[in-house]
């Protein structure tokens, strides 16, 4: 069914289902990766409802203005605008947070981090009151997770970007954390003097050769937060040569890294000991954990 619709049928209201089967057509055009399932993300979130009310009311219409809307945002997806972007919403860690063009999506693969992060909280630091910092914390997906499962905990958050830094306060008042979360525009770590029980971290880590290659709709996001230079692995180790110095002896840095980037982070010297890496579920060595003697 074509989305281009005569004047007088355009005003007829249209069945969730038509609305699905049109945009699938629309995205598949595109060659957009599961287009069915952008149709329905799109849809689902014009009408505020979860996905499963479309799969059980094919027969729902909406209004023209509705439509109409679902179709411009459909435009946008065909075009590889992130659907994040288009929805200005993702989902990360069982919590909805902000997202906006100019700003990292974040990744599932960054559960992953914070996951290690709370157990590493709970099997050595807790009960106690904890300082932790977020090196790079984008829309503050990391900083938020950890503030919300940590009762007792403060964090400090950093960024380059202050279009960033505004976007993780919104998400922070969002969660209702932000009397627990300070956020900082610094180039990765905040002034010399502050110490901290754990430091996390999710850096660029796309090697630049790999950028040209990256999927179209990768490419929107801010090539500053993916590009990791040669190897990938340029902020990975800056981070590394200085996250002792801003760590209490015992301490942890968690970080995300990339594919093939274990061996260079296990052999490269710093002032902390390798302890162990978390692998994603592609069997890719993900986060990597030192401690600090």
């Amino acid at each position: 069914m074509s989305l281009r619709q005569s004047p007088n049928r355009h005003r007829r209201k249209r069945s969730l289902k038509q609305l699905i089967e049109s945009g699938t057509v629309l995205l598949e055009k595109h060659k957009i990766d599961q287009p069915r399932r952008n149709a329905e993300i799109l849809l689902a979130h014009i009408l505020q409802k979860p996905l499963h009310h479309i799969y059980t009311s094919w027969e729902e219409t909406v209004s023209a203005d509705l439509a109409r809307t679902y179709v411009s945002m459909l435009k946008r997806r065909a075009a590889h605008v992130p659907v994040q972007y288009i929805t200005g919403e993702v989902d990360f860690f069982g919590r909805k947070f902000i997202v906006r063009k100019g700003v990292l999506i974040p990744r599932p693969e960054t559960e992953i981090l914070v996951e290690k992060t709370l157990k590493l909280y709970k099997k050595y630091l807790e009960p106690a009151r904890v300082k932790i910092l977020d090196v790079g914390t984008g829309c503050g997906n990391v900083a938020v997770s950890l503030a919300a499962e940590i009762e007792k905990c403060s964090v400090v958050a950093t960024d380059i970007s202050l279009k960033a830094l505004k976007l993780s306060c919104l998400n922070a008042v969002l969660h209702k954390v932000e009397k627990k979360i300070e956020f900082r525009q610094a180039n990765l770590f905040p002034a010399e003097g502050d110490k901290f029980h754990i430091i996390a971290s999710n850096p660029p880590y796309v090697p630049c050769s790999d950028i040209s290659s990256l999927d179209e709709e990768v490419r929107k996001e801010p090539l500053r937060a993916l590009n990791g230079g040669d190897g990938g692995t340029r902020v990975i180790e800056k981070i590394l040569k200085r996250a002792d110095s801003f760590l209490y002896a015992g301490g942890f840095l968690v970080m995300e890294i990339g594919y093939g980037q274990a061996e260079f982070v296990r052999n490269l010297h710093c002032g902390m000991k390798f302890l162990t890496s978390e692998k994603d579920l592609a069997g890719i060595e993900r986060v990597a954990v030192f401690r600090k003697a």
